[in-house]
């Protein structure tokens, strides 16, 4: 009895380590074409914002990174920060850009993990309108000039409250008086 209990933990063990074996060599071929995948996407979304985009520097600070974009001439356009919020699902990772007066003119959701229905409001028009045209020196504070959604306060308020802390990098970094 107790020699077939250890073979079979044995067994287990074995066909684990094959699995654990096979995973890391399949995460080892798709992790790359899944980065690849998103930054295509995130270039695209750079684009989308800035569509007189000629060339572009990425900054890290702390560990977001921030796309200083610049047009043909090489004036500055703006800034889109590839940054991250806290919500109720999770990390939030999302792409703000402002312009070069310091408005914010878009912003994408990449992802999330809010529950759909509800606290997934943040990657709607109605939501992302609140913040679209606002300007660094504004407050970005919820109930003063943004208020956030009923049901949704958690996923809303992190939004806000990360959105106000990239304007204040964005600010302190990128935009001279």
């Amino acid at each position: 009895m107790r020699e077939s209990g250890l073979r079979m933990a044995l067994t287990l063990l074995i066909i684990g380590a094959i699995c654990g074996g096979l995973l890391s060599m399949v995460n080892g071929f798709t992790a790359p074409v899944i980065e690849e995948r998103a930054m295509t996407e995130f270039l695209q979304a750079l684009e989308g914002f800035f569509p007189e985009v000629e060339d572009y520097e990425a900054q890290e600070i702390g560990d977001e990174v921030f796309y200083y974009c610049t047009d043909n001439s090489g004036n500055f356009i703006g800034v889109v920060g590839q940054v991250k919020a806290d919500g109720y699902g999770g990390k939030i990772s999302y792409d703000l850009a402002v312009n070069n007066s310091g408005d914010i003119i878009g912003m994408r959701i990449s992802s999330h993990g809010e529950t759909p229905g509800i606290g997934d409001v943040i990657t709607r028009e109605e939501f992302q309108s609140r913040v679209i045209g606002l300007n660094y020196a504004d407050p970005i504070s919820p109930g003063v000039d943004v208020d956030t959604v009923s049901g949704a306060t958690i996923s809303t308020g992190g939004m806000l409250s990360s959105i106000r802390r990239v304007m204040d990098i964005i600010g302190e970094n990128f935009m001279t008086n």
